[in-house]
């Protein structure tokens, strides 16, 4: 209590300051606080406050539409009631698979110089802020938005994990670059494409205030486009920036500008401030998904997360013969896996055949497919009806290569028309996830990352791989679940150089709704049996997580339940030796403990070893290296 009391009076001291038209929403534990003001010129601003110190600096709002300033001559209409709202709900694919939250929400309305309306809505809760713009009135005709004026005033001193966005190209945007550290001002780098922004998600770390800070957004959808951070952060303000032009998925022709169109009222994107004391804490966050629209599937009971058999990293070239996907079929039911991707190349054999087979063991198929064909509801019903006939039950739809509205809308238009034929999906060569896997749980994962097929393409990875295996945890997929494709071993065009160990590690440290491993049965069938054993019992959907190391580019740590049996996972990020001591003491009553670490030939080989039950467990990470120490309780006797 006395706690809570010194956090209060510091936040009022800080608070005190803020100029006569000011707003204030708490979370319901006090920690996190938004303040909205209003300036002389009528221009709105925001602050945000984390245990009563600045997290987020004053940074502007407003917008600019085509027929309606809402930048500056705004004047309060109404300042509404502080509500509690409970948000409980099921996720598929996440880091724990129940959540309750409560948030303290709030709407702020304004009017213009001419009396046109803006409404802001707010949000606090224990993990974090955020807000979103709405048009209340109605309006037949569509409006744009020209500019949006949101920013994000980090403070000089901070630290950032941030993706270069990039340029319209034939494979980009698809948010598939390493995390450079940064300093607010910096300019992206050019990296694997010239450079048109930040992508979201962004991490920040403020020393002076102790807090964590990652950035992104909820629940965009076909009335808006999909946003990032501008090039240019001078001073410390990141600020909102629509897609460029010329952005399209390949076959579709752009008929009006990147900037967002609809009609009258319009409720537009959150966005999303997560906060916390900690790396750790910002890894188990569910902002992002606590603001999205509820599930609009009423009986779930069709959608099963799982893991998958994959071709196209051992045989990428082919060749593409019923003999060759039937191999990886029947690995998957010997794992007891739920699933098996036919990669593009399947309408070789046929995917009838593909998947009657698939079927006949009891292993669900699914399906690649351009993404192209998903903007007419012609084409897109077409599509997924052949599918569906053709006995697939999830398509895996690649090469969006688009953040603009029509591309949202077609996302949109799919997790529905998919949803209708029992259809699970996974995106790949395009966007993150926007808290869309609450909203539609059959969208069980997503790419939207640099992951191990990088391998064939990218001569920098594997000097950055394990650097990044550390960064992703703590900011791709706090954003919802990603398609790493791990545990590929064989080596491919540019050798890897993270252990062996470290790639199985990271099968069980991201969390995606279908985890495609990589590589082949007969590299598989030659592990260990207890690392075998833990690809059949490690699921992708787990019963409990919890983060226990924290250090973005350096080391991580997490601990996952299914069932009776943990499962904890650490890697290393850098190419030193690291020494790591965790407290094991919460897992006592787990006292079977098995460890799998580097072996002789720590690139190519594991070892499996049983280890005794204690509470503090010393363990040395080799350069870039991993662990997976399995726990489960005492057998009966």
């Amino acid at each position: 209590m006395r706690t809570w009391f010194a956090v209060t009076a510091v936040l009022v001291a800080a608070i005190s300051a803020l100029a006569d038209g000011s707003w204030v929403l708490r979370s319901p534990d006090g920690r996190n606080t938004v303040a909205v003001s209003l300036g002389p010129d009528g221009g709105l601003s925001y602050e945000i406050f984390h245990r009563g110190k600045p997290a987020l600096l004053k940074s502007p709002l407003g917008l600019l539409r085509d027929d309606e300033p809402f930048d500056c001559g705004l004047r309060l209409h109404n300042a509404g009631k502080v509500e509690s709202r409970r948000e409980t709900y099921e996720l598929l694919a996440g880091p724990n698979p129940r959540v309750d939250q409560v948030y303290n929400r709030r709407t702020l309305s304004f009017n213009n110089s001419s009396g046109a309306r803006l409404l802001l809505d707010l949000a606090a809760g224990d993990g974090g802020v955020a807000f979103r713009y709405r048009f209340p009135e109605t309006s037949a005709g569509l409006r744009t938005i020209q500019t949006e004026l949101t920013g994000f005033a980090i403070a000089t001193n901070a630290r950032g994990w941030l993706q270069p966005y990039h340029a319209a190209g034939p494979y980009t945007p698809a948010y598939e670059d390493f995390y450079f550290q940064t300093s607010p001002g910096d300019r992206p780098p050019h990296s694997r494409e010239a450079p048109h922004g930040w992508s979201f998600p962004a991490l920040f770390h403020v020393p002076d205030a102790k807090v964590w800070i990652w950035l992104s957004e909820s629940g965009t959808d076909g009335a808006y486009c999909a946003c990032h951070l501008a090039s240019d952060s001078a001073g410390g303000i990141h600020r909102i920036a629509f897609p460029a032009a010329d952005e399209t998925t390949r076959g579709q022709t752009n008929a009006t500008g990147p900037e967002p169109r609809w009609t009258l009222p319009w409720v537009m994107p959150w966005r999303v401030i997560a906060l916390g004391d900690s790396a750790e804490e910002i890894a188990l966050s569910t902002l992002v998904t606590d603001l999205a629209p509820p599930s609009r599937i009423p009986d779930r009971s069709w959608i099963r997360p799982g893991r998958a058999s994959w071709s196209w990293w051992s045989y990428p070239d082919g060749p593409n013969d019923l003999e060759l996907f039937n191999k990886f079929t029947d690995f998957a039911a010997r794992m007891n896996w739920e699933y098996t991707l036919f990669d593009a190349g399947w309408w070789t054999p046929g995917l009838r055949a593909l998947a009657g087979h698939a079927e006949s063991k009891s292993v669900t198929p699914l399906a690649w497919t351009f993404a192209g064909d998903f903007y007419n509801a012609r084409t897109r019903m077409r599509k997924l009806d052949e599918i569906q006939t053709a006995g697939a039950r999830g398509a895996k739809v690649d090469f969006w290569c688009s953040d603009r509205q029509e591309a949202m809308a077609a996302m949109q238009a799919l997790f529905e028309d998919a949803a209708a034929r029992k259809l699970v999906i996974n995106l790949h060569g395009g966007t993150i996830p926007r808290g869309w896997h609450r909203t539609w749980p059959h969208f069980l994962t997503a790419e939207a990352v640099l992951g191990r097929e990088c391998y064939f393409f990218e001569p920098r990875y594997p000097e950055k791989a394990a650097e990044l295996d550390t960064i992703l945890p703590f900011v791709r997929s706090v954003a919802g679940p990603v398609d790493m494709t791990p545990a590929g071993c064989t080596l491919k065009k540019y050798a890897r150089l993270t252990t062996a160990a470290h790639e199985f590690a990271a099968a069980l440290i991201f969390t995606s709704g279908i985890i495609h491993y990589a590589d082949s049965p007969e590299h598989y069938e030659s592990l260990p049996s207890g690392l075998l054993q833990i690809l059949r019992d490690a699921p992708a959907r787990w019963d409990e997580t919890r983060c226990l190391r924290g250090e973005p580019g350096r080391l991580a740590v997490f601990a996952r339940r299914s069932g009776q049996t943990w499962f904890l996972a650490g890697l290393n990020g850098t190419a030193a030796r690291l020494s790591i001591q965790l407290d094991l003491g919460l897992y006592r009553e787990f006292s079977q403990r098995l460890l799998i670490s580097e072996g002789a030939d720590a690139v190519m080989e594991v070892r499996a070893a049983a280890i005794p039950a204690v509470d503090d467990w010393a363990h040395d990470l080799p350069a870039r290296g991993g662990f997976i120490l399995r726990c489960d309780p005492p057998r009966a006797p």
